[in-house]
C-alpha cells in the first residue's frame, strides 16, 4: 500500500520577526558566599613558576602545574588548586605527574622549594600572604599525614 506524504493544512507563518542578538560568551564563574573561599590566583606567580627550572627533571619548565591526587581538597572535578599551589614543570614530567600516583605523592616537596623560591623572588603582599599560607597549609598536611 502506498501512502502519501504528510500534508501541513495551515501554513507557516512568522508572528514577530526574529531579532539576531550578537552571540556573547560568557565565562561562568562560580560566586562564592565570602572572600576567603576564593582562589588565589596571579598570573605574575604562574609566570615566575615557569620561568623555574622542572622540578622533576631540572630542564626548561614550559608549564605551573597545579597540584592534584592529595586528597587535601584542594582540586576536584572541574576545580584546580590555587595558584599558591603550582610547581614548575616540563610538558613531558607534567603528564607524567598526572599519570603517576607515585609522583603525585612527591608534589609537596616540590611545592614548599617552588614556594620558598616565591618568597625570596616576591616582596608585594598579595603574593607573599598567599605563599605564606600555603606553605603553612603543607605542613599542617605534612604533620598529619606522618
Amino acid at each position: 500500500m502506498k501512502r502519501s506524504s504528510l500534508q501541513r493544512k495551515t501554513p507557516l507563518r512568522n508572528r514577530a520577526p526574529m531579532a539576531r542578538k550578537a552571540l556573547t560568551h560568557k565565562r561562568r564563574v562560580k560566586k562564592s558566599g565570602s572572600k576567603s573561599e576564593q582562589r588565589f590566583r596571579s598570573s605574575a606567580y604562574l609566570a615566575f613558576v615557569r620561568s623555574l627550572p622542572c622540578c622533576v627533571c631540572d630542564g626548561r619548565a614550559t608549564d605551573a602545574h597545579h597540584c592534584i591526587g592529595l586528597h587535601w581538597g584542594l582540586s576536584g572535578m572541574a576545580t584546580t588548586a590555587p595558584d599558591s599551589f603550582a610547581m614548575p614543570a616540563c610538558r613531558e614530567c607534567h603528564q607524567a605527574i598526572h599519570a603517576s600516583p607515585e609522583m603525585q605523592a612527591r608534589q609537596p616537596g616540590w611545592l614548599t622549594d617552588t614556594i620558598n623560591h616565591g618568597l625570596d623572588h616576591f616582596t608585594d603582599e598579595p603574593i607573599v600572604g598567599a605563599l605564606a599560607d600555603a606553605l603553612e597549609f603543607i605542613a599542617a598536611k605534612e604533620d598529619a599525614h606522618g
